[in-house]
């Protein structure tokens, strides 16, 4: 829970970020839920694959691999040379990190750049705190949310949508219409962990599968407006999980499935990793139906 922590004691945020022309929305979740082939779905492509950064994106908390390049390239377009030049020499997105992290070659920064750039960049850099005390240094794991923030912040008119495992980046916008994303159980064990541990076979399966259901919970009952009433039970949950590296019992304990359950089976309700503020809808990845952003 650090990446969420880190940043809720942020809230500069939308009077002082210019998001005229934009349309900002969320699609959060597990990984591996379908967050990116529904922006694929409906045609919004990747941040990367622009060239003028204009018009509808989708920005993501993973890195591909042309990522510091097009961060160099935006900055360079949207008016901060000197930014994109002290870009070159950061892997990812650590150069949005300089700030807090980097106070030397923030200083640099501020002292060669021009005032336009400043302008420009300076309700950014407000985001975050001086103080090392209030932000410490996580490896930058908890960083990624401020590339979703940076590239949101300079990128042109358009339909903006932030894929995250978070709702992190509500933190620094306000007006974030905001979707859970939600795949059914046997889909995401089956198919969706199976396919990602063969990309990565150090995965931890049993990482992803504690924050699925971080989202999503069980329930001897029935929800109506949950966008799923297929009934589990732990007979097939168990024929799915043959290929992932994680025993029946560990899932047992992670899910908290009850005696009862076990004998008559479950369904899914949404989970509370939001706590009160709950109340965004939760999309099935494989409904069928297309999402309307």
């Amino acid at each position: 829970m650090k990446y969420l922590k880190l940043y809720e004691q942020f809230s500069l945020l939308l009077e002082k970020l210019d998001t005229k022309g934009k349309q900002l929305f969320l699609l959060c979740g597990p990984s591996g839920t379908g967050k990116t082939y529904l922006s694929g779905k409906i045609g919004i492509r990747h941040w990367t694959e622009s060239s003028d950064f204009e018009g509808d994106c989708l920005i993501t908390t993973d890195v591909v691999g042309i990522e510091q390049e097009k961060i160099t390239q935006l900055l360079e377009a949207k008016g901060c040379p000197k930014l994109a030049e002290i870009s070159k020499t950061f892997k990812e997105d650590g150069i949005f990190t300089i700030k807090v992290y980097y106070q030397d070659i923030y200083k640099k920064w501020e002292d060669e750049s021009s005032d336009e750039e400043k302008e420009i960049l300076n309700p950014l850099w407000d985001i975050c705190t001086e103080s090392n005390s209030k932000c410490p240094n996580t490896n930058q794991q908890d960083t990624r949310v401020w590339k979703l923030a940076f590239v949101g912040y300079l990128w042109g008119t358009g339909r903006i949508v932030f894929d995250d495992v978070r709702p992190t980046i509500n933190n620094f916008y306000d007006g974030i219409k905001e979707y859970i994303i939600y795949t059914p159980l046997i889909t995401y064990l089956s198919d969706n962990l199976i396919n990602r541990l063969k990309k990565d076979p150090n995965m931890s399966v049993e990482d992803k599968i504690k924050k699925f259901f971080e989202w999503f919970q069980l329930s001897e009952t029935v929800d109506n407006s949950f966008p799923d009433d297929i009934k589990y039970t732990i007979q097939e949950t168990e024929e799915s999980m043959k290929g992932l590296n994680i025993k029946i019992e560990d899932f047992i304990n992670i899910s908290k499935i009850t005696d009862e359950m076990k004998n008559d089976g479950f369904y899914f309700i949404k989970g509370g990793i939001q706590g009160d503020k709950d109340n965004s809808p939760v999309f099935n990845s494989r409904s069928g139906q297309k999402l309307s952003l």
